[in-house]
């Protein structure tokens, strides 16, 4: 979690700690990407589908919460792929950290908490949870218009997955759910 060099304890956002997934997260990531596969994937990686899923749960305001089960049984984003998708991963922290209501900032200090390195351990577990809260989310809301949808009976498509894909982009996210 922390990152030391030469006695002095720093924690930065994505550079210390691979991504879990478990439970139902665990499962639609499943459906939603599959390693090595990417015709039977909707994302190549699965750090993008992370990406994603953190903007998706934003824009939605929706939060996801951690559900781990007895198989443990996970997913995991290594850290390689999260240290190489540094600069898109640590942008959408910064807009989590100034679009979240939910931490009762005034903007000064949302945008203050969006451009600095937390200070101690308790604050940076804090905001990398509501990061992955979004992105939790964020994995929900895509299994349900990408797996679980059943397309209209007008939709002139033999795949229910390009069906579902071509449906979500002329559908785009509720816009007037977004407060800026």
């Amino acid at each position: 979690m922390a990152r030391r060099d030469k006695e002095i304890t720093t924690y930065e956002y994505f550079k210390v700690d691979e991504v879990f997934f478990w439970g139902k997260h665990k499962d639609y990531i499943d459906k939603l990407w599959k390693l090595n596969q990417i015709q039977e994937s909707y994302f190549a990686r699965l750090v993008d589908l992370y990406a994603v899923a953190a903007i998706v749960g934003l824009k939605l305001k929706r939060k996801g919460l951690e559900e781990k089960d007895d198989t443990g049984i996970k997913r995991t984003i290594q850290l390689q792929q999260i240290t190489n998708t540094y600069q898109t991963l640590i942008t959408i922290m910064r807009m989590v950290l100034i679009m979240d209501d939910s931490r009762d900032l005034t903007f000064e200090q949302k945008l203050e908490s969006a451009f600095m390195i937390p200070e101690d351990e308790e604050t940076y577990k804090e905001n990398m949870e509501l990061f992955n809260s979004y992105a939790r989310g964020g994995i929900e809301y895509l299994y349900e218009q990408l797996v679980l949808r059943t397309p209209d009976v007008d939709e002139d498509y033999s795949d229910f997955r390009v069906a579902n894909m071509v449906a979500l982009m002329k559908n785009p996210l509720p816009v007037d759910e977004l407060d800026i």
